[in-house]
């Protein structure tokens, strides 16, 4: 068995910080000189070939977000799946941006393919507790975690998910939910279950009473930078130890230089490094 998820989580961020690189490959967003007679997969193959060991030397998760790699159909999936190992190679912890959720022996055949690759993945719970089932279930021994969909960072996610229901929104009854998944799925030492949770950085509103509301789960927090979120807003999802949250950053990072720039791996690094830098100060002991 691995090292516990959760524990890999803490020492993860005691050592490195809190910062969740996002990749999110966009052709038009590549660099110029990099394999420009290449095929789409292939320079995006070569792309985190390059940057992944940069990334490691600061930073210690990514989320590869598989639309971005499914959009070229199998040879996309390929290079997702190799993405996903070399990160791994590297020594980073992987989440899985794939947002699965589906019934019966769909989940378990999602789930069975999906954690092959990754360390962590995303999932959706809007089709009810055994949509998730299979996921947990994996994450039982320890070594494996998810985090569940609770309030996302989108414009439009006010229309269903803040929607009233007894005793509050209906992604306040997600996160309910989510909490009791992870009382049952045990806590390790540092007091985090691996059943965690997304919540958007754009809700900021949102995000003291979801900490509250899921003491024990991680929360992933998208939506940092392109998406109008700000880091200090993240602060509030943080224990008083500076546990408890990851921050994702993807275009802010990984498309901080214009395509023809030649020295887009040292632009890539130093946007990393501030991109720390910011957490280290607003969220190291939380709000």
């Amino acid at each position: 068995m691995q090292e516990c998820f959760t524990s890999r989580l803490s020492q993860a961020i005691r050592n490195q910080g809190a910062a969740v690189v996002g990749l999110d490959p966009r052709i038009g967003a590549l660099p110029a000189g990099l394999a420009p007679a290449a095929e789409p997969v292939e320079r995006i193959l070569a792309f985190y070939s390059e940057i992944l060991p940069v990334i490691a030397r600061h930073a210690a998760l990514v989320k590869p977000n598989i639309a971005f790699f499914e959009r070229f159909g199998p040879a996309g999936y390929e290079v997702y799946v190799e993405t996903c190992r070399q990160a791994r190679s590297a020594g980073l912890i992987v989440i899985g941006d794939v947002k699965r959720g589906d019934i019966g022996s769909t989940a378990e055949a999602y789930a069975e393919e999906h954690f092959r690759h990754a360390d962590a993945l995303t999932v959706h719970p809007y089709l009810g507790s055994d949509s998730v089932k299979p996921f947990l279930e994996r994450c039982a021994d320890g070594d494996r975690g998810v985090f569940v969909l609770v309030r996302t960072s989108n414009p439009s996610a006010v229309e269903f998910q803040d929607l009233p229901v007894p005793g509050g929104t209906l992604s306040q009854a997600v996160a309910r939910a989510v909490a009791g998944w992870a009382q049952d799925v045990a806590p390790a030492g540092d007091g985090y279950s691996p059943v965690g949770a997304v919540v958007g950085a754009t809700g900021t509103t949102h995000l003291q009473s979801f900490r509250e509301l899921m003491p024990r789960s991680w929360l992933l927090i998208p939506g940092v930078g392109a998406q109008g979120g700000r880091v200090q807003d993240s602060a509030r999802a943080f224990d008083a130890t500076g546990l408890g949250a990851l921050v994702s950053q993807s275009r802010g990072v990984m498309q901080c230089f214009a395509p023809d720039e030649e020295d887009w791996h040292g632009k890539i690094e130093a946007a990393l490094l501030n991109f720390i830098q910011e957490l280290s100060i607003h969220c190291r002991q939380g709000p």
